[in-house]
């Protein structure tokens, strides 16, 4: 018993020699600078999200400026004085403009034809419809045919079924969002109205007359194929619901370029893409159609990036310099992602009009 009790006590004087030569020898060392403790972390591992949070930081700090348009050679396309490249002579043309939602006009004041009837004095058709790819709208203009199925149309004017395809045994896609120059249509020359019920065609004759069969494969004609004039202006705005890349941008061309074809008209403008959210090679896109189309060919994106703001005399915003840095049209013109406002339509419309003068598709007004 005693034994143990010399052992713990001795064990006791130890450790207090330890503490007090310890204490001691803290003492006797040199002060430093206090550093926080901070784990040192591979550069090759530090999380995405903080590089994101001092990426930010500092852009917060910095003012906020638009970037310094893109050098353009052609600018003189899109403001100051320019000469025409074509002369205009005869009377005054019509305007017919087809397109998607980015073309259709809810109250007849506000969309980019009607923009371009008020400039130019013309009457302006459109026929946009929302929703439609660059196919389904050559179906309604003709550049993409459309087929009528064997059938009998009676001599009374009653609703009778009707098979369409396209010639490449397609799928048609009429009155699916809107008539757009569909109704009143014709087959063999008999003019009617078409119908879609239950995703059925149905066709209706306008006036008693004789029965008429009709021979497979006959080509079945809208309104606007028939009442197109060569010596009308086609304008086409289609393609953002193709979504397009480097490669399936050449079936955009291929389908516009049968559209002027199919309109029998020389003048024609092509309007470039603007939704680079769902088109990421969009300056690529609009570059081949560039190429394609030449001076007929209106790159309406690179003006909205470029020079809309000021020439519209916008302040521009926090997320204006935000979205044109990431390539974006700017908020200050856009309703939602991919449609745009009063002002975006407007710009269409006075840039659309400028380049039909600079053509001499219509005649040159100063100070546009």
């Amino acid at each position: 018993m005693k034994k143990m009790i010399l052992t713990y006590f001795s064990f006791i004087l130890a450790m207090a020699a330890l503490i007090t030569l310890r204490v001691y020898a803290e003492k006797l060392e040199p002060k430093q600078s206090v550093q926080p403790a901070v784990a040192e972390v591979p550069e090759e591992v530090v999380p995405v999200e903080s590089v994101k949070t001092v990426y930010s930081a500092q852009e917060e700090e910095e003012p906020d400026e638009l970037p310094t348009p893109i050098p353009d050679e052609r600018e003189y396309l899109w403001h100051g004085d320019y000469e025409p490249v074509g002369e205009f002579h005869g009377m005054i043309p019509r305007i017919i403009c087809w397109g998607d939602s980015l073309t259709v006009s809810l109250d007849n004041k506000s969309a980019f034809p009607d923009i371009l009837r008020s400039l130019s004095g013309c009457e302006v058709i459109n026929y946009g419809v929302e929703s439609e790819n660059t196919a389904m709208i050559a179906m309604r203009e003709g550049g993409v045919r459309v087929n009528v199925k064997a059938t009998v149309i009676p001599a009374d004017a009653k609703l009778i079924p009707i098979f369409l395809r396209t010639e490449n045994d397609g799928h048609v896609f009429f009155l699916d969002n809107g008539d757009g120059g569909v109704n009143p249509c014709s087959i063999c020359g008999i003019e009617g109205n078409l119908q879609k019920l239950n995703g059925s065609y149905y066709f209706e004759r306008s006036t008693k007359g004789e029965r008429i069969s009709v021979e497979e494969g006959t080509q079945f004609k809208t309104f606007a194929m028939q009442d197109a004039s060569p010596d009308d202006i086609l304008v086409i705005f289609a393609g953002t619901n193709d979504l397009p890349d480097t490669r399936s941008v050449r079936n955009i061309i291929d389908i516009e370029k049968k559209m002027i074809e199919s309109a029998g008209c020389d003048k024609y403008i092509i309007i470039g893409l603007t939704y680079a959210g769902g088109i990421p090679e969009i300056d690529k896109v609009n570059e081949a159609l560039e190429n394609e189309f030449k001076e007929h060919f209106v790159d309406i994106r690179k003006y909205m990036l470029n020079y809309a703001l000021n020439d519209l005399g916008i302040t521009p915003t926090a997320d204006d310099i935000a979205d044109i840095k990431k390539g974006e049209i700017p908020s200050s013109l856009r309703k939602d992602y991919v449609h745009g406002n009063k002002h975006y339509h407007s710009v269409i419309g006075e840039q659309v009009y400028r380049r039909m003068m600079y053509l001499g598709y219509l005649p040159k007004q100063e100070g546009i």
